[in-house]
């Protein structure tokens, strides 16, 4: 016969132990549970299980507009040639329009240069011009008298006669010359006296691109001589240093407002002798 004091203490026992064993799972339940939640729990499942967690998408709104205001700009690389940007933040008119000099003078920034021949024929003209372009950078030259100038082809013929300021004048001849549509000096000489040009040997490339450079950015001058906007050029100074000379001027007489301008010579001493070459007429 079974004692039922011992069956009941069994009994007994056996709960005390499922007891016990729930609350242990209670216990490690609650461990996980605190684990995810002040571990980082998608991340420390993502990490136990081998894997990332997906990166939120966050979506940005542009900033409205402030009441009564306009935005001015045209995005990056759309600023319109001519123009430059004001400190109002807005764009101004520049006084410089494209092709041209801020003092007036026609450019031609895409020009084509003159080829070589053009370029030694400017060069050797200049070289055997030194006559009067020596004159002029003495300061011995008092005006220059414009006459009716001839235009064939791309040569522009310019009669002139030269007042000296010791006394005394002569008539005489500038030549200019067209090369991709910009006019450069080429020679001056007294009537009578025949050039003699070498076009065979090309010219010093430093005094040629030097010439090209500041003629092609200075055209209004030349421009103004050939369609009658000027009639007379008053030597105003003249100053020589090693190899510049910077002749002022004043520009006058024609259909144009008198206007005072500037000559540059630059220098290169050839066969021994210092020889000057014109390398823009320019107006300030």
């Amino acid at each position: 016969m079974v004692d039922n004091s011992e069956h009941a203490e069994a009994v007994t026992k056996s709960k005390r132990g499922v007891v016990t064993a729930l609350l242990m799972l209670l216990l490690v339940v609650a461990g996980f549970a605190f684990a995810y939640a002040f571990l980082g729990g998608d991340d420390l499942v993502a990490d136990l299980l081998g894997g990332d967690t997906a990166e939120p998408v966050v979506t940005v709104m542009p900033p409205k507009p402030k009441p009564n205001s306009t935005d001015t700009s045209t995005g990056a690389g759309s600023e319109t040639p001519g123009t430059s940007i004001g400190t109002t933040g807005t764009t101004t008119p520049s006084t410089t329009t494209p092709g041209t000099t801020g003092s007036g003078g026609a450019t031609t920034p895409a020009a084509k240069p003159p080829t070589g021949d053009q370029a030694a024929r400017m060069y050797w003209e200049q070289v055997a011009s030194q006559e009067q372009i020596l004159k002029l950078v003495n300061g011995e030259v008092s005006s220059v008298a414009i006459g009716t100038v001839v235009k064939s082809g791309s040569t522009a013929t310019v009669p002139l006669t030269v007042s000296y300021k010791a006394g005394g004048s002569l008539s005489g001849t500038m030549v200019l010359r067209n090369y991709s549509n910009v006019w450069y000096f080429s020679s001056i000489a007294r009537s009578g006296n025949s050039l003699a040009v070498r076009t065979s040997k090309p010219g010093d490339a430093g005094i040629v691109s030097t010439i090209v450079a500041r003629q092609a950015a200075n055209q209004y001058v030349p421009l103004g001589i050939i369609n009658g906007g000027y009639k007379t050029i008053t030597i105003k100074s003249a100053s020589m240093g090693s190899g510049t000379a910077t002749i002022g001027i004043t520009l006058s007489g024609g259909t144009s407002a008198t206007s005072a301008g500037t000559i540059t010579c630059v220098s290169k001493t050839i066969n021994g002798e210092k020889t000057w070459f014109i390398s823009s007429f320019a107006k300030k």
